[in-house]
């Protein structure tokens, strides 16, 4: 009896055991077994390296849920397509509470829309150096991340993906020594070398000397050109030169200021119109053409009459030729015109 008393209890105290487990594992799961979650899936075209089942789910630091399953897209989508057609992304599903996030509280398709296009993105934060990473929610620029191409109707909330920071950075990295390894280094280092042999012996070959003395005297000319200088800034020619210049603007700003330099483009636009006046005037038409009919009368008179006036002029020229003569006959011989004989005019002496 003694033994079968001692297998007794020893099974009461393996019940009890189970019994206190199960009841630990309800009270501390209690909360996750009661609350609501909804199921978010996300794509992402790179590896998710560090990402694992139970990863955190954050938005803004804010944790919402976990990672619930990694697979691909062509698992669940695309069945339609053969397989070498189908898109290679990695779909991401996380069980996260709707409480924290409004587009899962209130699932409306447009509301949905509109939040995407503002830049809702999901993308691969790490964790430290450890290795591991999460999924974190955020706004980001739109224009820099766009949507990854579906063609297909996700089944739970979907979120794009933006490309992680980290694998961003490994990527460039990668690029970068993959065009280290595409340069020829060999060459490079070679071309440089040869560079630089070819600029000693050109600086060899330079006239050290004679550039040296042509620098000395281009300081020289530069040192006599700022002595002339500083003289001129501190000669009275300058400053008179200043003074008369500060005097003329006076004087400029004054007659700006006289108040019949504002008048006189009235004046000029008055004594204008008068003109204009006199110009339109009737007074000014008939003088002008009576003007026109005297040059044409006289015009008519000169026309028939050339031959007359030249006769005329003929004999008026004659006359004074005939005048001239008498004037110098008198002169000479002033007693004709007094009854005397002129003197005899003989050809030797008496």
């Amino acid at each position: 009896m003694s033994q079968q008393a001692h297998f007794f209890r020893l099974g009461l105290f393996i019940l009890a055991a189970i019994v206190v487990f199960v009841v630990l594992v309800l009270a501390l799961s209690a909360g996750q077994l009661l609350s609501r979650t909804v199921v978010l899936e996300t794509y992402f075209d790179e590896s998710v390296q560090g990402l694992d089942v139970g990863s955190a789910v954050k938005y803004r630091g804010v944790q919402l849920g976990r990672v619930s399953r990694i697979s691909f897209t062509y698992q669940r989508y695309e069945q339609d397509r053969p397989r070498a057609q189908r898109k290679q992304y990695v779909m991401v599903e996380s069980e996260v509470n709707p409480e924290l996030i409004v587009v899962a509280a209130d699932p409306d398709p447009e509301r949905m829309r509109q939040t995407i296009e503002q830049g809702l993105r999901v993308r691969i934060a790490p964790v430290g150096i450890t290795g591991t990473a999460y999924l974190e929610i955020d706004f980001l620029d739109p224009a820099r991340y766009p949507v990854l191409p579906i063609d297909w109707t996700p089944e739970h909330l979907y979120i794009p993906s933006a490309p992680s920071t980290y694998n961003q950075i490994v990527s460039g990295a990668q690029n970068l020594v993959i065009k280290l390894d595409r340069l020829d280094i060999e060459s490079v280092l070679a071309d440089a070398q040869r560079l630089l042999a070819t600029a000693n012996a050109k600086l060899e070959q330079a006239p050290v000397a004679r550039l040296a003395r042509d620098a000395e005297a281009t300081l020289k000319e530069v040192r006599a050109l700022a002595a002339q200088l500083s003289r001129l800034a501190g000669s009275p020619e300058l400053a008179q030169a200043v003074t008369d210049v500060g005097q003329a603007a006076a004087r400029v700003r004054e007659i700006a200021a006289n108040p019949k330099l504002d008048r006189l483009p009235d004046d000029a636009a008055a004594a204008l119109a008068r003109l204009r006046e006199l110009a339109e005037s009737a007074e000014l038409a008939r003088t002008l053409a009576s003007a026109d009919r005297i040059l044409r009368r006289l015009d008519e008179l000169t026309a028939g009459s050339d031959a007359d006036i030249a006769a005329a002029l003929a004999n008026l020229r004659r006359l004074s030729e005939n005048l001239r003569d008498l004037s110098e006959s008198v002169r000479r011989y002033p007693g004709v015109f007094l009854d005397a004989p002129p003197p005899p005019v003989t050809g030797g002496k008496k």
